[in-house]
């Protein structure tokens, strides 16, 4: 089956087919079938690859005009109030908080199931895997997870530097001086400086197309990361979207090619969702044109 075929090969290969089709359900349909499962025929699959077209396109659009799903988890912290870090798969969403607790969410209901506590100051960073939740507190040190010693100082931001994500050659920092710096690893020259934000950049994330950064203004932006990499690009083309929901400062963020979520000092976690939108309103017709005829 060509069709069905092609769709196979995108899924292997690209990862936003991979995850449209965990999402959506028709993954299941694709290589070989369990024992006992009937698969579809052709048309199926002829009819299935336009739909994922459209679904990819769809998904781009909402990206560019900033359109999405918006859902809250109310964390309801005993004492301290804030979400300080968090890390999400398709199942749980993991979050440190001011009250020193690491709170386990549950994606399909945003039910707490688990807390975490033994720090003794707020949670400030985490990430976990299969086997473990690794965190850092306010009374802890971050240092090199494969050294065990300090990495390395980035001269250029006039303050420090809150946050920093690096792959391959490139570091992406964001600084008390609200600027974001991209940086070549090898050399450690400054690349870029990105300029918007209105107070601390507090958190970092990027990918191949996107930098997305949560700052002390309440501010999240979406910057064009290959732009910022072109010397030729203008500056004020480079920030692709500003999104504004929270009440206090934006302390951590995680994104993938559907959704955005964002923990704040408002107490929540945002989930920007890009995938699940609903249809835009149509627009409102304008009223139609009378005119009067005055003979002479």
């Amino acid at each position: 089956m060509l069709w069905k075929k092609l769709i196979e090969r995108m899924v292997l290969t690209d990862p936003l087919w991979k995850g449209l089709a965990e999402r959506r359900g028709w993954g299941q349909h694709l290589f070989r079938p369990k024992p006992g499962e009937t698969q579809p025929n052709h048309q199926f699959y002829r009819k299935l690859y336009p739909r994922i077209i459209q679904d990819i396109e769809q998904i781009e659009t909402n990206w560019r005009c900033g359109r999405h799903n918006l859902q809250k988890i109310q964390c309801r912290s005993e004492n301290s109030k804030g979400v300080y870090c968090l890390q999400y798969d398709d199942n749980k969403i993991v979050s440190g908080l001011r009250d020193n607790t690491i709170k386990i969410w549950d994606r399909n209901n945003l039910e707490c199931v688990q807390v975490l506590t033994g720090h003794t100051g707020s949670v400030l960073c985490l990430q976990y895997d299969d086997q473990v939740i690794i965190s850092g507190s306010s009374d802890s040190t971050v240092w090199s997870t494969s050294t065990c010693e300090f990495v390395r100082t980035l001269n250029g931001h006039k303050r420090g530097i809150a946050c920093l994500q690096y792959r391959d050659r490139l570091v992406v920092s964001g600084s008390s001086d609200n600027t974001i710096r991209l940086w070549d690893i090898e050399c450690g020259a400054c690349l870029r400086i990105l300029e918007g934000h209105e107070e601390l950049v507090r958190c970092i994330r990027f990918d191949n197309k996107r930098i997305v950064s949560g700052a002390y203004d309440g501010k999240i932006k979406v910057w064009d990361l290959q732009a910022a990499l072109d010397p030729r690009a203008p500056a004020g083309t480079l920030c692709l979207r500003t999104l504004v929901e929270h009440s206090g400062r934006v302390f951590r963020l995680q994104f993938d090619e559907f959704q955005i979520v964002s923990s704040s000092h408002d107490d929540t976690i945002l989930i920007w969702d890009f995938l699940n939108v609903p249809p835009p309103d149509p627009p409102a017709r304008s009223p139609a044109r009378t005119y009067t005829y005055v003979s002479k």
